[in-house]
């Protein structure tokens, strides 16, 4: 597979666990990233690798995966946020529950 062949894929697979993760968030599911790092890593070093004339024609698809990656974050920190609620109002109603008269 040649280095341009191998970043196209590897971007391809990315933006496609950035869709991906994003619409399982989206449905309130949990998500599993750990193959994000390996992915992008894979880019990095494919691009690094590559010759310069090709490594500079990718510069644009990485400052937009760079921007789906930030949206990503921004979900992950808003799902987070509304789990730290939902655990708080969980800890709230227990101790309410824990306090309340006995019938």
């Amino acid at each position: 597979m040649s280095d341009e062949e191998l970043i196209r894929e590897e971007l391809e697979k990315t933006a496609s666990l950035i869709s991906g993760a994003r619409r399982l968030m989206a449905e309130g599911r949990h998500v599993d990233l750990s193959a994000m790092e390996d992915r992008v890593r894979a880019i990095t070093q494919a691009i690094t690798a590559a010759a310069p004339k090709v490594a500079a024609g990718y510069r644009d698809h990485l400052e937009a995966l760079m921007q789906a990656l930030e949206v990503l974050e921004t979900d992950l920190q808003s799902h987070h946020e509304a789990l730290q609620d939902g655990l708080s109002a969980i800890r709230q109603r227990e101790a309410h529950d824990a306090y309340k008269p006995k019938k």
